[in-house]
């Protein structure tokens, strides 16, 4: 009985250790918001797909990161538009991820290519997989 109480009381104190994380320990979700100029969808997937990739493959906190084509009800795709999720360990990943050496770059690339860019910086706060 002690063994299980002493269990127990190990397993409480995990959890309450993982629900006290400080703000900066939260994963922190980007979500990006394209308006693309007529004709330059192609070209800016491209280039997004390969900053996503190497993203992932080169910050070890980036947990995720999703180019994503909007969609409407029917499915069709929504013209000139485009968006990406990422998923990031920390605000330390997400910092990290915004001083990568790559961001000037592309930046300058895909610039040219949008009508407007809208970014929005969350902190989890439930999150939910199968």
């Amino acid at each position: 009985m002690r063994k299980f109480i002493l269990g127990s009381i190990a397993v409480l104190l995990q959890l309450v250790t993982v629900h006290a994380a400080t703000p900066e320990k939260k994963p922190v979700a980007v979500v990006v918001d394209y308006t693309v100029k007529s004709g330059k969808e192609e070209e800016l997937l491209d280039i997004l797909r390969e900053h996503a990739r190497l993203t992932v493959e080169q910050e070890p906190g980036c947990l995720r990161f999703e180019v994503l084509q909007p969609v409407n009800e029917n499915g069709s795709a929504i013209p000139e538009r485009l968006m990406l999720t990422e998923l990031y360990a920390d605000e330390n990943a997400a910092a990290a991820h915004a001083k990568n050496p790559r961001l000037p770059t592309l930046l300058a690339r895909i610039r040219p290519l949008l009508n407007e860019e809208k970014v929005t910086r969350t902190i989890a706060l439930a999150s939910f997989t199968r």
